[in-house]
């Protein structure tokens, strides 16, 4: 597929910090006996989330948004071990492109409010369009990170076009957030999916293949002309096969 665009970023002063009372994440340890056997098991409880399928029906594209993730910057430029977390001060050093992401338009469940409502606050945060929740399609939920946080994540599908538009996107700036629009096209979608340059959830993956196959089946008329190819394909086939036996009877009989 065609280079994603560059981003300008400013980020520096990368430092590692104390984590005592975060508001997203809360570590904890549960123990269990498993077939007479002891287990421990640490987690983390963290918040539900949903992610939207943004389809572009006039420019024949799906909106990803790109941003900064520290986790993910950390564990490309970070050298010091698997496990090994650094002291308090540690300077992580590096490019900060290392730590961007391609992925969904999504946002976590901390609203008392229904999950598709929620679903469309995101798209105009983040991409700018105007959708309402009643014209969300649910497609699916799923679990992740199942071996720390159990989350549930919901994925919804929107169709958009520019007259939905009103404005460019880029999220929350009072929540911290930071966020560039992505359009990729149709044509390019499975060649993206699959390009290990370009960081990405494997729920983007889902939403991707969700959409190649429940929205890009073929029309009634594309497969009744597939099929009389087909048909007008063997069927010259036999004809062939026809004449060149005829051929051969009357060669044998001279």
């Amino acid at each position: 597929m065609r280079k994603l665009p560059e981003i300008m970023l400013s980020i520096e002063k990368i430092v590692v910090e104390q984590c005592n009372n975060s508001k997203y994440i809360r570590p904890f340890r549960l123990s269990y006996v498993q077939d007479g056997k002891s287990k421990l098991w640490d987690l983390m409880k963290s918040h539900d989330s949903v992610a939207i399928i943004i389809h572009h029906i006039e420019r024949r594209s799906l909106l990803f948004v790109r941003q900064f993730r520290p986790a993910i910057y950390f564990n490309r430029v970070y050298a010091g071990g698997e496990q090994e977390v650094p002291p308090v001060g540690t300077a992580i050093d590096g490019d900060p492109r290392l730590g961007l992401t391609v992925e969904l338009c999504a946002g976590i469940v901390d609203k008392g409010k229904p999950l598709a409502e929620i679903a469309a606050e995101e798209v105009q945060e983040e991409c700018g369009f105007n959708v309402s929740a009643s014209d969300l399609e649910r497609v699916s939920t799923f679990r992740t990170g199942v071996g720390t946080t159990g989350s549930m994540q919901t994925i919804f599908y929107a169709k958009v076009t520019e007259a939905m538009r009103l404005s460019k996107g880029g999220g929350n700036p009072a929540e911290g957030e930071y966020i560039e629009t992505v359009e990729v096209p149709i044509s390019q979608l499975y060649d993206f999916i699959l390009d290990e340059s370009i960081p990405k959830p494997t729920g983007c993956a889902f939403g991707v293949s969700w959409f190649l196959k429940e929205k890009l089946r073929p029309s009634f008329v594309e497969v009744m002309r597939q099929n009389y190819l087909q048909i007008a394909v063997v069927s010259s086939g036999i004809s062939l096969f026809a004449m060149l036996t005829a051929v051969g009877i009357c060669s044998l009989r001279k």
